[in-house]
């Protein structure tokens, strides 16, 4: 029985949508080996001219791995996705990402909703965003690795959604969010960056101390100088090489004299014979502040 067969009008509406994604192509095995380009971008136009309740229809279609063949109708939420790009179709590609984003908040497998993030990943703006943002702190399925990178692709105006939900979130969101506010160079996120510096996880320190670095303020300069010495193995050359690059940054600023103190003090501080090549990198550095 197909999903809300004993609704007629439903039913009615819901084999037309069956209809329409049979013009993707279904695989021979694991190949596609015959595609109707004319077909299936016939079906876009379709699908975006039924609005969300055909959206919702194909995605009642799509089904936790292993379940099933629901090969067309991810293609078809894929194609679609893809297709309503460009500044030229912004209305419709709000309303198609308005439409799927709303599927997320339905009583629908873990899985079949980190597809649909995947999706939105593709498409989705900023008015989509408060749907993706509340997969952050879960830490089921990775679905807090495909939301992190939804919004990212989004752009800087998510990074509020980053914040509000870093303080609930715990080990690897933790970890992931924390890298997001750093690849959005958020200043406000300052604290959650010097916090992490002191965490007893390795990797939320380098996260930390990778955050301060891109947000490249030269008040912060001691605390990685300070940290990169404390670390040992491969956070030492990692927390070493943030450093190196915040130097970078202050001098791009015009901060040439906050700059030369970072490249001195690792001169001075390594002095293993092992560290030749940190003292030289130094070195370097300060030439090029003359």
């Amino acid at each position: 029985m197909l999903p809300g067969e004993s609704n007629p009008q439903t039913h009615f509406l819901l084999k037309k949508t069956i209809e329409i994604i049979q013009a993707f192509p279904q695989p021979d095995g694991k190949i596609l080996r015959t595609i109707d380009k004319d077909a299936c971008e016939q079906a876009v136009e379709n699908i975006l001219k039924g609005g969300k309740q055909i959206v919702r229809e194909i995605v009642d279609l799509i089904l936790e791995p292993g379940n099933g063949d629901d090969v067309r109708p991810r293609h078809a939420l894929h194609a679609t996705a893809i297709r309503v790009g460009g500044k030229e179709r912004k209305m419709v590609r709000n309303e198609f990402s308005s439409a799927l984003a709303g599927t997320l908040t339905d009583d629908r497998p873990l899985a079949v909703k980190g597809f649909i993030i995947r999706q939105l990943q593709i498409c989705a703006g900023p008015e989509q965003a408060e749907k993706i943002a509340p997969f952050l702190a879960n830490p089921n399925g990775h679905i807090y690795e495909y939301a992190a990178q939804a919004l990212q692709a989004i752009g800087v105006g998510t990074v509020g959604h980053f914040r509000k939900a870093y303080p609930e979130a715990s080990g690897d969101c933790r970890l992931t969010i924390l890298q997001a506010l750093g690849v959005l160079e958020d200043k406000k996120s300052r604290e959650y960056f010097l916090n992490a510096v002191e965490d007893k996880d390795l990797e939320i320190r380098l996260a930390g101390m990778w955050g301060l670095m891109k947000i490249a303020s030269s008040k912060d300069m001691g605390v990685l100088l300070s940290q990169s010495e404390k670390e040992k193995g491969w956070g030492r050359i990692k927390a070493t090489a943030y450093c190196f690059e915040l130097a970078e940054k202050l001098t791009e600023k015009g901060q040439k004299e906050e700059a030369g103190k970072i490249y001195r003090q690792i001169k001075n501080s390594r002095k293993e014979k092992a560290d030749n090549y940190l003292r030289q990198s130094a070195d370097l550095g300060i030439s090029l502040l003359k």
